[in-house]
């Protein structure tokens, strides 16, 4: 069946579900990602310290020396816990460590997949890209229905489930002009300008839900 012979009545429209809107630009970077599994999997408060060496063995497993650490410790300082701590995603001092605040609404299996972009070829800009909430939807509705979709379609449908806008000709012209080609450059899917239609690439990616 065609992407366009179907109404996606039955899909949920909830990327990142529960996920507040301002969370996606921090989730958008790598380290990030890494430091909350990191987190995640000890379920404890971590030292500085050990976060620091988890860190430096998942990025550069075969470089570990001081500079290394010095480099990934500055950042978790100055650039990432502020960050996280400031949405309400961890809590933490330099004396006494670091922990995931309780109740959290980014689950576990959203963060294994935004992990999974990380692995990819091109990692850092497939997730600088993907993790914004009208792209995640782009990329799954393309992924479920298979079959190449035109613009008006990917348009109405988005609009029809206030994903960015209910004016289909809005949502449209912030496809054409935005999303697709933001997409389109980091190899998701091809976009003929003239035709209007839209192909998903022939590459593995996980659907984030």
């Amino acid at each position: 069946m065609s992407s366009e012979a179907s109404s996606g009545s039955d899909r949920k429209w909830t990327p990142l579900e529960d996920i507040p809107s301002e969370w996606y630009d921090v989730l958008r970077n790598p380290r990030r990602l890494r430091l909350l599994e990191e987190l995640r999997m000890h379920r404890t408060r971590v030292s500085l310290a050990s976060l620091t060496t988890a860190i430096v063995e998942r990025e550069s497993p075969d470089v570990s020396n001081g500079e290394a650490r010095y480099n990934v410790r500055l950042s978790l300082l100055h650039n990432h816990l502020p960050r996280l701590a400031e949405y309400g995603i961890v809590e933490w001092d330099t004396e006494s460590g670091v922990e995931l605040v309780d109740d959290s609404p980014l689950y576990p299996a959203d963060l294994s997949r935004l992990l999974e972009y990380c692995r990819q070829e091109n990692g850092e800009e497939l997730l600088e890209a993907i993790v914004h909430p009208i792209r995640l939807e782009i990329v799954s509705l393309l992924t479920e229905h298979e079959q190449p979709a035109t613009l008006e379609y990917i348009a109405s449908t988005l609009a029809a489930h206030d994903v960015g806008s209910t004016d289909p000709l809005q949502v449209k012209r912030t496809l054409h002009h935005v999303h697709l080609p933001t997409l389109e450059a980091v190899g998701l899917l091809e976009f003929d300008h003239d035709t209007g239609v839209v192909k998903r690439r022939d590459r593995h990616l996980p659907t984030v839900r």
